[in-house]
């Protein structure tokens, strides 16, 4: 069991875009007729600037494509890899928390706000917390080497902060612990789907229902944990949200194949398709997603997930299989959380987005068990962009975060 302390639950007092009920129940019936544009569910109505919403990355831009080079880091996300190509991240792949806030804003119109809590919750579960960077790929060297072990990236999340039932990624199970496989059939499905009218949030989320699916009847450690489980689905919706191009006449977005490819470093067409493993690219002549109310913010992952979920039952899961295929379990929720979330209430309002912030920062607390007194303030920095995140939510308190249940599915940590 992790006990959360106290300096960690209260929620700083900012102002946060969540939607009331009604909202949540308007956003949620939408979804339900299929009236969800590429901009997310809680986007009907986009807006176009072309000025605002073109990404320059012609030669001269400062943006133009590079390769990594041999001590860059490249990992499994396609639109992190991009931005890296592309200097919005830093090009070795080391982010720090500023750093992918302010370039994935300018690359993909994301709230800074997200991208400061997803990549706070990545330092605090894979990251180098002194330094308050993380790797979108390997491990990298620690700042404090006899007191924190090397920082193991995303690669080393496994479960915990990426996961399972990926787009195009195999399970790491199935790859001899490989996490970043590019699974030919997966990528066979996604371009399938996608068809000549291009992808949609439809599209994708049936395609994570397949994938789950998959999962579950092929990998006896299938594993979708508290955060992991979320991420998931999650990541289907960014590809369209994050890689659609805009127009005027269609400001709600569109993503074509072709997009698709360059975004995901892959060449050829029908059965004849190339992989390029850290060749992905933003396409020339591309608009991204309209800005001010229209950024992707933490309420839309959210959104997003729970409309999914009504189109696909089962797209979002917590549990995972026992050690054989087509074994999965449910976690109880209320045993997890000393009754303060249950199956019922963790799908009403807000309290996906608490439980899920909440849950990522006990499994880095319970990473770090017996250093938080030698870490002190260093702590605040990593976790005050999550708490600024879900700041106005009114979460209700998790004081104990029992993840011994967890034990009882092989997945759990990567195994």
């Amino acid at each position: 069991m992790v006990k959360l302390t106290t300096t960690l639950l209260p929620l700083i007092p900012l102002v946060a875009a969540w939607p009331t009920v009604m909202e949540m129940d308007m956003h949620l019936k939408r979804a339900a007729s299929g009236g969800r544009l590429n901009t997310g569910t809680a986007h009907p109505n986009p807006s176009f600037d072309a000025a605002a919403q073109y990404v320059d990355v012609t030669p001269g831009s400062g943006h133009e494509f590079q390769s990594p080079g041999p001590n860059d880091r490249r990992g499994q996300c396609p639109g992190l890899n991009a931005a890296a190509n592309h200097g919005f991240l830093p090009r070795s792949g080391l982010p720090s928390i500023t750093e992918t806030a302010t370039g994935l804003e300018k690359a993909y119109n994301m709230n800074p706000v997200l991208g400061a809590a997803l990549a706070a919750v990545a330092v605090l579960l894979s990251g180098d917390i002194p330094s308050l960077r993380w790797s979108i790929g390997g491990g990298f060297p620690s700042t404090l080497p006899l007191v924190l072990s090397n920082p193991k990236g995303l690669y080393g999340s496994h479960n915990k902060y990426e996961g399972d039932a990926s787009i195009v990624r195999g399970d790491a199970h199935l790859n001899n612990g490989n996490v970043d496989i590019f699974q030919n059939t997966r990528w066979k499905n996604l371009i399938d789907i996608a068809g000549d009218d291009g992808l949609t949030l439809a599209k994708t989320t049936i395609l994570s229902q397949i994938n789950t699916n998959y999962s579950i009847s092929n990998n006896p450690y299938y594993f979708s944990g508290p955060f992991s489980g979320i991420v998931a689905p999650a990541a289907h919706n960014f590809v369209i949200n994050f890689m659609s191009n805009h127009s005027a006449e269609n400001p709600g977005g569109f993503l074509t194949k072709d997009v698709v490819k360059s975004f995901f470093a892959v060449t050829g067409d029908d059965n004849n398709f190339v992989h390029h493993p850290g060749q992905e690219r933003i396409p020339e002549n591309w608009y991204r997603r309209p800005g001010g109310l229209d950024q992707y913010n933490l309420a839309d992952v959210f959104i997003d997930v729970l409309a999914g979920n009504v189109e696909q039952p089962g797209t979002f899961r917590i549990g995972g299989n026992t050690g054989t295929t087509n074994s999965f379990t449910g976690v109880n929720l209320a045993d997890l959380t000393g009754g303060v979330f249950d199956a019922t209430t963790l799908l009403q309002g807000n309290n996906l987005a608490c439980f899920a912030f909440q849950a990522a920062m006990a499994g880095g607390i319970d990473e770090l068990d017996g250093l938080l007194s030698l870490l002190g303030g260093l702590l605040d920095p990593v976790l005050d962009p999550i708490k600024a995140a879900v700041a106005g939510l009114a979460c209700p308190q998790l004081p104990e975060f029992h993840s011994q249940l967890f034990t009882l599915f092989p997945g759990y940590k990567g195994k």
